[in-house]
C-alpha cells in the first residue's frame, strides 16, 4: 500500500471489506448497499462508482436521461438491480478492495 494514503482510508477498506464477507444473498447486498454509501466512493483513484453508472447504464442499455435519473435518487430508492450491480462492481471486484490484504 502506497504511503500517502491516510490511516482512515485504509480502514474504512477493512472496516468494509470484513462487512462485505458477511455478505451471501441477494437480500443481504441490497442492504450492505443501501446501509454502507460510503463504501462505495472509498475508491476516488478509479472512479469506480463513476465507472460503475457507466457500465450499468451499458448493460441496461439505458439513455443518457435516464441515466441522470438513477444518479439523483435517492440512494435507498435506486433499482434493486442498480444495487446489486454496484456491489459486484465496486467492492466484489473493486480495485481497491480486491488490493486490500484478506
Amino acid at each position: 500500500m502506497s504511503s500517502n494514503l491516510t490511516p482512515d482510508w485504509s480502514s474504512d477498506f477493512e472496516h468494509y471489506k470484513k462487512l462485505s464477507r458477511e455478505v451471501v444473498t441477494e437480500k443481504d447486498i441490497i442492504n450492505f448497499f443501501n446501509q454502507n454509501q460510503k463504501a462505495f466512493y472509498l475508491d476516488s483513484f478509479s472512479s469506480s462508482w463513476g465507472n460503475m453508472m457507466e457500465a450499468y447504464a451499458k448493460h441496461e442499455s439505458l439513455t443518457s436521461d435516464q441515466l441522470n435519473e438513477l444518479e439523483e435518487m435517492q440512494w435507498q430508492d435506486m433499482p434493486e438491480q442498480l444495487k446489486l450491480f454496484a456491489y459486484d462492481f465496486c467492492i466484489k471486484n473493486g480495485f481497491c478492495y480486491t488490493a486490500t490484504s484478506s
